[in-house]
């Protein structure tokens, strides 16, 4: 759960079938932001990159890379190797189309791809193991959103759940497990460092709750997050290059000429 955090910090701040999830041609980038990780007492253990890029006019891929500093590498458990989401933007809001996530698991490197099917209303999880084939692991129905840490953070940015001022309570559905799992933002005042939210995210039926703290931006960017981790205490991302928040842009993002809520073959 603590590899959360690395995308909780950069964002609220994918078998046969659908085609990767890189463009042929090299798509254009709309934002990088990069974020320092501090593990305990020790800061700067690791980078982390978050990226918007532009596939085509309507259709977009946020992708999260982190790698550890130094001697930090022993910490890489805790930072992404990658985390990339496909998107399409219709009726005001950003759609998710495939997630996926790669990371080191016991030293052996695991792919996990989310595909949605809003046509058929189905959720899919396939995952592959290094050497190993892509296997499906579960379907469960898509009748109501469900959101991915990369598509929520957008979808946030562009005020597609209205208005959130201090005190409001915003509930989400994340990535089911295949269980269900809801994410409770708690939002705060603002004060010197941004908007103060709290999040916490939990499965549905189990009282075990995993919290984290941030500081918002204007732009809906977390500038700072944390959570505690076992052994170290404080796990920590900082924004620093605040200057590179996309200002302009977010808000008025092109809709897809066809609006397809499936990925493309």
């Amino acid at each position: 759960m603590t590899r959360l955090l690395l995308l909780v910090v950069l964002v609220l701040q994918l078998a046969p079938g659908p085609r990767p999830l890189a463009a042929a041609t090299a798509p254009a980038t709309r934002e990088d932001l990069e974020y320092q990780i501090s593990l305990g007492p020790c800061a700067d253990v690791g980078r982390v990159h978050i990226t918007l890029k532009e596939l085509e006019p309507g259709r977009y891929l946020a992708e999260v890379s982190g790698a550890a500093q130094g001697v930090w590498q022993l910490t890489s458990r805790w930072l992404p190797e990658r985390y990339q989401a496909e998107m399409v933007y219709r009726d005001g809001r950003l759609a998710p189309l495939l997630y996926r996530e790669e990371f080191l698991n016991s030293g052996q490197k695991v792919m996990k791809e989310f595909r949605f099917d809003h046509e058929h209303g189905r959720l899919t999880l396939w995952r592959q193991a290094e050497g190993s084939e892509k296997v499906k692991k579960w379907e469960v129905p898509l009748n109501s959103p469900v959101y991915d840490p990369l598509t929520l953070f957008y979808n946030v940015r562009l005020g597609a759940f209205g208005p959130l001022p201090g005190g409001t309570t915003l509930r989400v559905m994340g990535l089911p497990t295949p269980e269900p799992r809801e994410m409770v933002f708690m939002i705060g005042a603002v004060n010197d460092m941004g908007r103060k939210v709290m999040l916490d995210y939990r499965r549905s039926e189990s009282k075990a709750v995993n919290q984290y703290h941030l500081s918002l931006s204007p732009e809906q960017v977390p500038t700072l997050a944390w959570t505690r981790v076992p052994l170290f205490g404080k796990l920590s991302g900082r924004l620093v290059n605040p200057g590179e928040i996309r200002k302009e842009g977010l808000p008025g993002l092109p809709p897809s000429p066809t609006a397809a809520l499936k990925p493309q073959p």
